[in-house]
């Protein structure tokens, strides 16, 4: 019960990431697009380091009053790509400023150095730093900034908090700071529209901040940077609504930006790898929170790694635990392939000696078969042969028994009237001679008629010097011999007595004929046996 519980187990890890994926079959596209830019993160850092390494040797022949402006450039490549160059150039325009006694850039370079301490997570330091500016005679676009980077920290350290009722006090002094920021921005521009949706995001009014975005992302100068945030904003309303499908369209967006961008303090991709780990696509999420935890140790952000090292452990416990049924899964399918690959082995093995056996037998059947053809053969033959000669012995026995009876009656009459003489005659040996002589025509006359080429294949035999031709297709008594052999009859005693010669003849006519012969002794009547 316990293995198969195992096998379940394995079974179940196995499937969970594929339904994930099967169930997202719309997002593999989305997904893709940000595997394939994350691919050239180092082209777009390298084009980032190039801007900066150009900034600084302008700087080297700038004038020193023309300092700041080329030191602000300069900490805005930083301030989102890392935390300790940032915090030096902030000191640096900060001590431009009061070399310069310009209200103005200090107020600035204040706000950067705010800006820096809330990105690194030091939001008492922040709220210390912001609290020492002044804004009294600086000009609007400074008082702009500076609202711009209070409401910015109060809803930062908001959603650090969260918790009430101190959250939600943040929140609303952080609208009092947007209020003030609404007085310095023109209706209709980007600036308004970010500052409105970002308040109403935070007040909780999801579908009002979700048009203000979209209106937003409208603009045509919007800058990778703020789209980057909007998109993660409007994917963090999304998730918030649990419209997970949005939500990850919105936050894969985001990450894409922040990476062409080369921003390292960002929140997407972390926020989209554990939506991705909710929806069992293990392999994005871990995938997503690593190269999350890179960015933050790489940016300095102290809160971004503490919330991103929370995440990345409960996600690659799962992974490897995945990893080992995927493990187990494997190890019991290598088992059962081993298993079958041993039983299809011996299958094979059992087949092919069936096999064997089958085609043994299959040659036995064949050659039994030759031999019953073979047989069948002989037996046609001797069947014609034994009708030929049955129905020609009835014929030769009946002119004989005639010849016989037509003997008796001149005896028994020349006996009866006392003729001696005359009976001594009629028993002359010429006339036995003559019967025989018949009786051989007779005998090659049925031979032939069986065996039409057998003079012609008996003379193959011989070279032409030994050849017997013979004429009125008659057996000399050589061939009648052999034709005897032809038909079966092996025995020299037998073939003397129908040829009327000694044994010794015999064999001595048999011994001279295989000599003369141009095929070796032993296969002579081989050949004539198979004479047709």
């Amino acid at each position: 019960m316990n293995t198969l519980m195992k096998l379940y187990l394995s079974f179940l890890f196995l499937l969970i990431p594929l339904l994930g994926v099967a169930n997202n079959g719309e997002w593999e596209k989305r997904l893709y697009q940000l595997d394939q830019s994350l691919e050239k993160k180092k082209v777009y850092e390298h084009e980032k380091l190039e801007n900066i390494k150009r900034l600084k040797q302008r700087l080297k022949t700038t004038p020193r009053a023309d300092r700041f402006d080329i030191n602000r450039q300069l900490f805005n490549e930083y301030s989102s790509y890392q935390y300790d160059s940032a915090y030096v150039y902030a000191n640096h325009l900060l001590a431009e400023a009061h070399r310069l006694q310009n209200p103005n850039y200090e107020v600035e370079a204040r706000c950067d150095l705010v800006f820096c301490l809330l990105s690194a997570g030091l939001y008492s330091e922040a709220f210390n730093e912001l609290h020492s500016i002044h804004i009294d005679g600086t000009s609007a676009n400074v008082r702009k900034f500076y609202f711009t980077m209070a409401s910015r920290l109060y809803y930062d350290v908001s959603d650090y908090t969260r918790t009430e009722p101190y959250q939600s006090q943040y929140v609303k002094q952080a609208g009092v700071y947007t209020d003030s920021l609404l007085h310095y921005l023109p209706k209709g521009s980007a600036e308004r529209l970010y500052a409105i949706g970002m308040r109403q995001m935070k007040e909780r009014k999801y579908e009002a901040s979700l048009d203000t975005f979209k209106q937003f992302l409208q603009g045509r100068r919007v800058d990778l940077h703020h789209k980057a945030i909007v998109t993660s904003c409007i994917g963090w309303i999304y998730l918030f609504l649990k419209e997970n499908d949005q939500a990850m369209d919105y936050l894969a967006q985001a990450a894409i930006y922040d990476n062409e961008g080369v921003v390292r303090e960002t929140t997407a991709l972390c926020t989209l790898a554990k939506l991705l780990y909710r929806e069992g696509d293990i392999q994005h999420a871990t995938e997503y929170v690593r190269e999350s935890l890179s960015n933050a140790n790489f940016y300095g952000a102290r809160q971004r790694v503490i919330e991103v090292s929370s995440v990345l452990p409960i996600i690659e416990q799962d992974r490897y635990k995945i990893m080992q049924a995927q493990r187990n899964a494997i190890a019991i399918a290598a088992v059962v392939f081993i298993l079958f690959l041993i039983g299809l082995l011996m299958a094979g093995w059992f087949i092919r000696k069936q096999m064997i056996k089958l085609k043994k037998a299959q040659a036995i059947i064949a050659r039994r078969n030759q031999q019953l053809e073979a047989k069948n053969e002989q037996l046609e033959e001797v069947n014609k042969i034994k009708d030929e000669y049955i129905g020609r012995s009835f014929y030769i026995n009946s002119e004989y028994i005639n010849k016989v009876e037509k003997l008796y009656r001149s005896i028994d009459r020349k006996i009866s009237m006392k003729r001696f003489d005359d009976l001594r005659s009629s028993l002359k040996e010429s006339e036995l001679g003559e019967e025989r002589k018949s009786m051989f025509i007779d005998f090659d006359e049925t031979f032939l008629k069986l065996f039409p080429q057998f003079i012609e294949n008996y003379n193959k035999l011989f070279d032409e010097p030994d050849q017997r031709p013979v004429e009125k297709r008659q057996l000399t008594t050589e061939m009648r011999i052999f034709a005897l052999i032809r038909l079966g009859i092996n025995d020299s005693e037998r073939i003397a007595s129908f040829l009327n010669y000694s044994v010794h003849t015999i064999n001595t006519y048999k011994t001279r004929v295989k000599n003369r012969s141009n095929v070796d002794n032993d296969k002579f009547e081989r050949y004539i046996m198979e004479i047709n």
